[in-house]
C-alpha cells in the first residue's frame, strides 16, 4: 500500500514558515492499494489540498471512489469535508465511516447548517454521498480495515488497522494511556510494518500540560506523548513509527529535538524501531 500525508497537525492548523517542514494542516491521510483504490483516514483541512489534487484524474471526471474513515468527529477531524472538491461533482462517489459517534450523518450535517456554511446541506453536494455506521471489517480495493474503539480523556476514538496482503499500517491519530498503555491499541498495533501514533506532547510537558488558550487557559487532558507512542511501538512490536497529530505550538525544530531524543532512548534500550515524524507531503511505500 501506499501512503501520502496531507495533513499532520493537531488542533488547529499552524501556518508560520517556521511549521511547515512538518506541516501545518490538520489531518489527512491518503492510502491507495496496489490498484489505486483510495481510502483516506480523516478528514481536516488537509482533506481540501488532496481533493484539489485528485481532480487531475477518475474524481475530475465523475468516476472517483473514496471511502473516508474518521478517528471521532471533532472539529479538526471533519472540518476538511464541506471543502472536499470531489464530493461536488456528479458522478463520484463518497463513503464516510467512522467518528466514535452514534449519528455521524446527524454530525455532518449539522457543519453544514447555514450558521456556518452557504451549502446549507449535505443534499446540496452533487457526488453521491453516503454516510453509515461503521462496521467490524471495512474493505477497499485489496485492502482491509479493523479497527479499536478507545478513548482520548473521555472522548470516543477510532483506531484504525489497515492490512494489504502481508502488509499492515496501524492509525492512531489521538489516543491517551491514562495508567499504562491502552491494551486494545497494543493490540491493533501488534506486529505492524508502520504504526502512525499521536505525540501532541513532548516529555516535557507530560506533567503540566500546556493549554492552547495560553497560561491562564484550562489544563488539557488526553492526549499522547512521544514517549508514550514510542513505547507503544515497542511493545507492540511495530517495525516503524512516524509521531502525528502535532501540537500547533510545536515548530519544526521542537519535533526534531523530541525525534531524536526518541531514537537516542530507543538505541539505549537496544530495540530495533525505525522513527520519524509524519511530514506533510511525505509518501512511503509499506
Amino acid at each position: 500500500m501506499r501512503i501520502r500525508f496531507w495533513g499532520v497537525r493537531g488542533a488547529v492548523a499552524a501556518t508560520e514558515a517556521r511549521f511547515l517542514g512538518v506541516g501545518g494542516n490538520t489531518p489527512c491521510v491518503e492510502v491507495r492499494d496496489r490498484d489505486d483504490e483510495l481510502l483516506v483516514l480523516d478528514a481536516g483541512i488537509g482533506l481540501y489540498w488532496l481533493g484539489k489534487r485528485l481532480l487531475t484524474g477518475p474524481h475530475g471526471r465523475g468516476s472517483g471512489r473514496t471511502t473516508i474513515l474518521l478517528s471521532h468527529s471533532h472539529w479538526d477531524h471533519i472540518q476538511g469535508f464541506p471543502f472536499f472538491v470531489p464530493a461536488f461533482i456528479p458522478g463520484n462517489e463518497v463513503r464516510v465511516l467512522g467518528g466514535g459517534v452514534e449519528r455521524l450523518e446527524d454530525t455532518l450535517e449539522g457543519q453544514m447548517s447555514p450558521t456556518y456554511s452557504p451549502l446549507v446541506s449535505l443534499s446540496n453536494l452533487g457526488a453521491s454521498v453516503t454516510i453509515g455506521e461503521l462496521p467490524e471489517r471495512v474493505e477497499v480495493g485489496a485492502m482491509v480495515v479493523t479497527h479499536a474503539d478507545t478513548h482520548n480523556d473521555q472522548h470516543p476514538v477510532v483506531a484504525y488497522r489497515i492490512e494489504e496482503g502481508e502488509r499492515s499500517c496501524c492509525y492512531v491519530c489521538e489516543v491517551d494511556h491514562p495508567d499504562g498503555l491502552r491494551p486494545e491499541v497494543v493490540e491493533l498495533a501488534r506486529g505492524a510494518d508502520l504504526l502512525i501514533h499521536e505525540a501532541f506532547f513532548t516529555e516535557d510537558e507530560s506533567g503540566e500540560r500546556p493549554s492552547l488558550a495560553g497560561s491562564r487557559g484550562p489544563s488539557p487532558t488526553g492526549h499522547s506523548t512521544f514517549g508514550q507512542a514510542t513505547d507503544l511501538a515497542l511493545a507492540a512490536g511495530a517495525k516503524r513509527l512516524l509521531y502525528f497529530y502535532h501540537h500547533p505550538n510545536h515548530d519544526d525544530a521542537r519535533i526534531e529535538a523530541a525525534v531524536e531524543r526518541e531514537r537516542a532512548r530507543v538505541k539505549a534500550l537496544g530495540a530495533e524501531l525505525e522513527l520519524d515524524t509524519a511530514r506533510e507531503g511525505a509518501e512511503l511505500d509499506v
